[in-house]
């Protein structure tokens, strides 16, 4: 079975590439499968007998045009957005239930979890006390505005209790970050530094996916109904369609304990590891601060959630998975 990727965006600092076409290539060519990867309509053209051709993020609107040349072939896209609509698209893959959900327009639509091949095999980081505690962030700097208010609030009091520093990796290390900015001592790296020796330099992995909407709407809390079980203790969240774990994996490979927010994903991990580590509120935050603030409750979690990680998500069995579907579209 030939399975080709076509992208005309090949770069490695976008995860959409580098995970579900770059990696996920290496890894079909891992398990017998003939997997090619180009960028061009015109290159990919000369494979005739192709089987399936999959559309990268930056690639997904040339669907028709692939289609022309491959009347047979089972085409699948990555990454479009929700609301878009081409007939030509056989199947989408997606990284989460919060994507699968969103992408009710197709009828095929399969999950292949953001797995980073490159943190394999990495011994994970061994716990020490200390006397600073260090926090991470890594990722797309417009998620750092969801640190707003709580998260920030949080570790500005456990601050006062415990000295902290907070590590931010992302693509732009002079963005401009004031909203939900905390009061701390920060460091900020760019993603082409040390990723690896940073993330294990960490103690706690903070990845914040949903905003409080009441920042935007506050009377929103006001509307109550017993009726219509709407409650003033409610949660009122907004998330992207397209959320998913693939930063909490990072952590969960290289040995760095997770404190969770409310977003879906975060469940399906906490669930298969039995570590319930999770906050929305300050407090709540400043409960989990507390708890992984020793050292031997870091190690047990970061054990437990490596061992998990790699029962659950290897890239092989998905990429197997996921090929079985493809091959049951009629």
């Amino acid at each position: 079975m030939k399975i080709n990727f076509l992208t005309f965006n090949p770069n490695e600092k976008s995860g959409s590439y580098r995970i579900w076409v770059r990696d996920l290539s290496l890894t079909l060519n891992e398990i017998e499968y003939d997997s090619k990867i180009f960028t061009s309509v015109k290159e990919l053209i000369l494979e005739k007998d192709t089987d399936v051709i999959i559309l990268c993020k930056s690639a997904y609107v040339a669907a028709s045009e692939v289609r022309k040349h491959f009347l047979k072939a089972k085409i699948g896209a990555i990454n479009i957005p929700c609301n878009h609509i081409d007939e030509t698209i056989d199947f989408v893959i997606v990284g989460s239930p919060e994507e699968y959900a969103s992408m009710s327009l197709y009828e095929n639509v399969f999950i292949y979890p953001l797995i980073e091949r490159k943190f394999e095999n990495i011994k994970i980081k061994k716990h020490l006390e200390k006397e600073t505690l260090d926090f991470c962030f890594h990722g797309h700097c417009p998620h750092l505005f969801k640190f707003e208010p709580f998260l920030r609030h949080a570790l500005e009091e456990f601050n006062k209790i415990k000295k902290v520093k907070l590590k931010i990796i992302t693509g732009n290390k002079n963005f401009d970050w004031k909203r939900g900015r905390p009061d701390i001592d920060i460091e900020v790296f760019d993603y082409d530094e040390n990723f690896v020796e940073i993330i294990k330099s960490c103690d706690i992995g903070l990845v914040p996916n949903v905003t409080d909407i009441r920042l935007f709407v506050q009377d929103i809390q006001k509307i109550t109904s017993a009726d219509f079980g709407l409650y003033d203790t409610d949660y009122f969240l907004r998330m992207k369609n397209k959320t998913n774990a693939g930063r909490a994996y990072v952590f969960y490979q290289l040995g760095v304990p997770v404190i969770h927010d409310m977003s879906p994903s975060s469940f399906e991990l906490m669930s298969k590891t039995g570590y319930t580590i999770c906050a929305h509120d300050s407090l709540s935050y400043i409960r989990e601060f507390k708890k992984l603030s020793d050292c031997n409750i870091r190690n047990k979690i970061a054990e437990s959630n490596k061992k998990m990680f790699e029962e659950y998500y290897d890239p092989h069995k998905h990429a197997n998975k996921l090929i079985q579907k493809i091959r049951r579209i009629n």
